[in-house]
């Protein structure tokens, strides 16, 4: 894939080529944070997403016409395709570009993806939008062609700048509205053979060139209607000539990735620029119909751009135009791609924070990730953390680094990925170990004890009866492979056992006797490899033991004694079973007895989980032996 005039000379290219710039936003960057590898061996990825509340699979658009699904819970990729899309024009900035579900997939099985097909007036291909169905096999697609709905096309003047995101919005009254970037049809500067003047495609409101289009779909017949608040849906008076009424937003150069903030309803928008900047635009859930121009060709970032020096065709736009909220020049990166604000659960650091990237980095095949922060007005805080808080990662196969990033991907949980078109690797913003826990069972249901990898560790106030047993479980974002070795870091206990979980290889468990009350016990697993060749000398886990302090506040008291006796008769649940302190599956007198019995102790000061690292040693990384 190649963006014109940014980086023909290399063989795997992209599709695509706060309010102050990247020198003034130098802050803080998050810490703590981890990549690992998905998923490998795949040929030229570029998206990734899921079905609306879809836990378990992870769905990889490639470059040339398939889908291949990843299933989380295994690690494994399917051995078939999702889809095979047919009559494509693949290479170069073309192919299958984008991919967004039904928000009633789960009813309807439908799905739509932005493609491009051979042909079109200009011979350069035709801009497709395609609606398919699952089959009765969920693991894959009905390719009947009859059954394969084409919604909507558009000439391509040149290969390039063809756009590529689609998606639906999380905004109240938006429902199945579907959202398509697409490009001002390529070459240079927008003009040329296919580029309308005076202004361009991406200023003129008679070509879909240069856009965010906005329709509505109609899943059961494959066809769509103009949403009535579009700005061009029905102009009063008519301009002339008539404007294209699924144009939403003009003034756009190539916005190859761009997403929706699922908590605020924003709209995030990576725009590619020609020679001098690269910018993050932002549409605003307040102006649900909108109508905004951000400038191009006119505008590039912040500056006017350098080939039109004097604003054409008036330099007093109506509407006006949009600035960025942020853009950056081409020593910092020469390729934005849009990313997502950070919804997920795994690194409550980053909550809120955008994460974006940059294909080629200053130098070319040196991708970069990057975040910002953005309030809803101003955009502060711009970070590099691709190296070292990223990459490169340890694997079986030596380390990885970033070379060509194509996408950031957003799970059903609000877990980010990465797509690498360079070397066909997929990424996950994560560490390895994701969460471990103190775990019993009581009658025939299992419930954990959270024990949190940093900090004040977790606190199991259950028994572990005459023995002292108990089983941490290790928690990854991967099934395992193997691990090395077990040991016991601190405390005192003796592991009796460990094993993989045959129900769920994501865990490992550690079966520990002999420990006693009152202490912290810090359990470590030594050489771990998961089935994407991830690797890990050390991974550690930090349970705090106090029978009996059901409130988890480090002393076993007349607190804890009022809490169990609050809930004796109750049936056990997820909200009370630390009151089921001696785990017989029922809350009586005999754990009030119990806790009685352990009134008065505490665990010692100090007592605090060790940072679990992916590796040891200075931050981040270091390999495995």
């Amino acid at each position: 894939m190649k963006l014109e005039g940014k980086f023909q000379c290399w063989q795997v290219c992209v599709l695509v080529c706060c309010v102050v710039g990247a020198s003034k936003l130098a802050a803080q960057q998050v810490q703590g944070l981890d990549a690992i590898r998905v998923a490998s061996g795949l040929s030229s990825p570029l998206f990734v997403t899921t079905p609306p509340g879809d836990f378990n699979r992870l769905f990889i658009v490639q470059q040339g016409g398939q889908i291949r699904i990843l299933n989380l819970n295994t690690g494994v990729l399917n051995a078939t395709p999702f889809v095979t899309a047919a009559n494509l024009q693949s290479g170069g900035e073309q192919g299958l570009l984008g991919l967004a579900f039904d928000p009633d997939y789960a009813t309807n099985g439908k799905f739509y993806v932005k493609c491009t097909a051979p042909g079109g007036a200009f011979g350069a291909g035709i801009s497709q939008i395609r609606q398919y169905q699952v089959s009765s096999n969920p693991d894959i697609a009905d390719t009947t062609p009859a059954n394969i709905k084409t919604m909507l096309t558009y000439d391509q003047p040149q290969t390039n700048h063809n756009g590529g995101w689609i998606g639906f919005s999380p905004r109240a009254g938006d429902d199945h509205n579907l959202y398509i970037a697409t490009g001002d049809g390529g070459g240079g500067n927008d003009q040329g053979t296919g580029h309308i003047e005076p202004g361009g495609n991406a200023q003129n409101l008679t070509t879909l060139l240069g856009k965010m289009l906005r329709i509505h779909v109609d899943p059961a017949t494959g066809t769509y209607t103009i949403p009535g608040n579009n700005p061009y849906a029905s102009p009063s008076p008519s301009p002339s000539p008539t404007p294209r009424p699924e144009i939403w937003l003009r003034g756009l150069r190539n916005p190859f990735r761009d997403s929706f903030d699922r908590a605020t309803g924003r709209m995030l928008i990576g725009d590619v620029g020609q020679d001098t900047r690269e910018e993050i635009d932002v549409q605003q859930p307040t102006n649900p119909g909108g109508g905004e121009d951000y400038g191009w060709r006119d505008r590039e970032g912040f500056i006017q751009n350098p080939a039109y020096p004097t604003p054409a065709p008036t330099a007093t736009p109506n509407p006006p135009w949009v600035d960025p909220i942020f853009d950056y020049p081409h020593t910092t990166g020469r390729t934005v791609i849009g990313g997502y604000v950070y919804r997920g659960a795994q690194f409550p650091q980053l909550q809120s924070v955008y994460v974006f990237g940059d294909y080629l980095g200053p130098s070319g095949g040196s991708a970069r990730v990057f975040t910002l922060n953005y309030n809803g007005t101003a955009a502060s805080n711009f970070q590099d953390i691709t190296t070292p808080q990223l990459f490169p990662i340890p694997t079986t196969s030596g380390s990885v680094s970033l070379v060509n990033l194509s996408s950031l991907g957003e799970d059903a949980a609000g877990e980010l990925y990465m797509t690498d078109i360079g070397n066909g690797n997929v990424y996950k913003i994560s560490p390895m170990l994701v969460a471990a826990s103190s775990r019993k069972v009581h009658g025939s249901t299992v419930y954990d004890v959270d024990l949190p990898l940093t900090g004040t560790p977790g606190i199991e106030c259950r028994s572990g009866g005459t023995g002292g047993n108990y089983t941490v479980v290790f928690k990854f974002a991967v099934a395992l492979s193997t691990v090395g070795n077990a040991n016991i870091a601190a405390g005192t206990a003796t592991i009796s056992s460990r094993a993989m979980n045959g129900s769920n290889s994501r865990e490992y468990l550690v079966n520990l006797s002999g420990v006693t009350n009152a202490q912290s016990v810090t359990v470590s697993l030594t050489n771990v490899t998961d089935v994407a060749g991830n690797i890990s000398s050390s991974v550690s886990a930090t349970m705090g033991v106090l029978v009996g302090d059901t409130n988890n506040d480090k002393f076993c008291d007349a607190v804890d004694v009022s809490q169990v006796k609050s809930q004796s008769g109750n049936p056990v649940s997820n909200s009370n079973f630390r009151e089921d302190v001696n785990v017989d599956n029922f809350i009586d007198a005999v754990d009030v007895a119990l806790v009685k019995s352990n009134s008065g102790t505490a665990l010692p000061a100090g007592s605090s989980a060790p940072l679990s690292r992916r590796k040891q040693g200075p931050p981040k990384r270091s390999a495995a032996p």
